[in-house]
């Protein structure tokens, strides 16, 4: 008897819990993330649409805040120096590719990188050149396996120390050693 009070009172409190906090992520929601989560046809399309909903700021802290508002500062300006970022749906038009999962299939095997943001899938417009994918990108992504796509854009926009004043992101615009360099610099991402 006393697992079944203890699970009626686990539900009691996450069931208030969920109401309480229902006004309050409703008014942090865009107008558009409020149109999306009620265009969801079931509970966990729902869910999805407002947790993707949520602005990323949103704390009581105030050092938190500003730790995640300099995050978002510092994402912005990397995709700017990457020359902006596009869409799937606009990645799908320049490549000529028939269906998004042409373009999820080149991020899965690593031809293409994309980064998430406050859940947008994002990929950096520097990448194409003449309706195609630069082939340095598998090379860089290949050669740092496990790093997430915001490590791997920090490293093309920022550099490294051992190449000079030179960023990997204009490096791999040149001829196949500057790539080398680059894929070869690429593998420290890993250390």
């Amino acid at each position: 008897m006393a697992r079944t009070t203890t699970a009626l009172t686990v539900d009691s409190i996450v069931r208030d819990r969920v109401i309480a906090s229902a006004g309050r992520i409703v008014h942090m929601m865009s107008a558009a993330a409020k149109a999306e989560a009620a265009r969801s046809p079931d509970v966990p399309s729902l869910i999805l649409s407002l947790f993707r909903g949520l602005p990323v700021t949103e704390t009581d802290d105030p050092a938190v805040k500003d730790a995640l508002i300099g995050a978002a500062e510092f994402k912005r300006r990397m995709l700017t120096e990457a020359g902006g970022a596009l869409t799937a749906s606009q990645v799908r038009e320049v490549l000529g590719h028939k269906s998004l999962q042409a373009v999820y299939k080149a991020v899965k095997e690593r031809r293409l990188l994309m980064v998430e943001d406050s859940g947008q899938q994002l990929f950096p417009a520097f990448q194409f050149h003449d309706g195609a994918i630069s082939p340095a990108i598998a090379g860089i992504l290949e050669a740092a396996p496990h790093t997430d796509g915001w490590g791997v854009l920090q490293f093309l926009v920022s550099g490294d120390q051992g190449l000079g004043d030179h960023r990997p992101l204009d490096l791999i615009r040149g001829g196949p050693d500057e790539v080398r360099q680059v894929i070869r610099f690429a593998r420290t991402l890993e250390d």
